[in-house]
This record gives C-alpha cells, structure tokens and sequence, in this order.
C-alpha cells in the first residue's frame, strides 16, 4: 500500500521528502520496539527473580512443614509414654500401698503392745466381733468385769479401728 503511494508521488521532491517521513516513522517504530524490548527484558527478569524467591519461600515451608511434622511425632510419642508412665506409677503405688498396709497389719498383730485380747484380729468385722464378745465377757456388771481392764480394751478398740479405718 505505501508502495503505491510511492508510485502516486510526482515530483523527486514530494518521493524524497516521504522517504524521509517514512524513514523518520520506521526509526521511531524501531525505537518503540526496542524500548518495548527493553521492557519485556526488565520484566522477564523480574519474574525470574520472583519465580527463584517463590523457590526459596516453597523449600523453607517444606523443610518447616518437615521439622513440625517431626515435632509433632516427637510429642504424641512422649504424650503416649507418659500416659504409660502415669499407668505404670499409679499400680506401683497401689501396690506399695497394700505392701505397706499388709506390713504394717502383719507388724501390728505380732506388735508387743497389742493385748492378748485383739491378737490375731485382721480387719474391721473381725475387729467389731471381738469387741463385742470381750464386753460380754469383761463388762463391769458381769462376774468376771473388771473396770480398768474394760477402758485397756477400749483404748486398744479405738487405736485398732482408726488404724483400719486409715485414719
């Protein structure tokens, strides 16, 4: 089309000057894409830039996603271990508490300051039993009832049924 327009031209001024003119428009096109270029380059670097950065952030989370994941399995293993441990401590201590009652019961009945009455005696009925045949038998208004014998029998009674009664 700007073929024709050349062709359409009469004077070697008129061709000149438009050769000129179109001269001047392709160096200005020319310009405009380079700096067009220049730009796109600018850019494309800034991209490549952010793409490296968004590399960067991604390894981080991931190796961030890793080490919580690892601490994570490190506190439900523990957190289980420990419900372990408390299970384990609450049966040793039942059992070092009926050790050290059985011991304690065994250490009483054999004591020296147990009466002759209550020898024997184990537990809280056994212990009510005896106590009541020993007031049918001692009880001052009884033929063989001794006051002094009857409140040694008490004292003993009460310091038996706190130590049963655990307290």
């Amino acid at each position: 089309m700007e073929v024709a327009m050349f062709d359409e031209l009469s004077s070697e001024d008129e061709k000149k000057k438009w050769l000129f003119k179109e001269n001047v428009r392709l160096q200005e096109l020319s310009r405009n894409l380079e700096d067009e270029r220049k730009l796109i380059e600018i850019q494309m670097g800034m991209l490549q830039r952010q793409q490296s950065k968004n590399m960067l952030l991604k390894k981080q989370l991931e190796s961030q996603r890793d080490l919580f994941e690892q601490k994570w399995n490190i506190l439900e293993r523990e957190t289980r271990q420990l419900a372990i441990d408390k299970d384990k401590f609450e049966r040793e201590k039942l059992i070092y508490k009926d050790k050290v009652y059985r011991e304690a019961r065994r250490s009483m009945s054999n004591a020296e300051n147990v009466k002759i009455f209550f020898k024997g005696v184990e537990d809280t009925t056994s212990l009510k039993k005896r106590y009541k045949a020993l007031l049918k038998i001692y009880h001052p208004d009884n033929m063989h009832g001794d006051k002094e014998l009857l409140q040694a029998i008490n004292t003993e009674y009460e310091r038996l049924s706190r130590f049963y009664l655990g307290t």
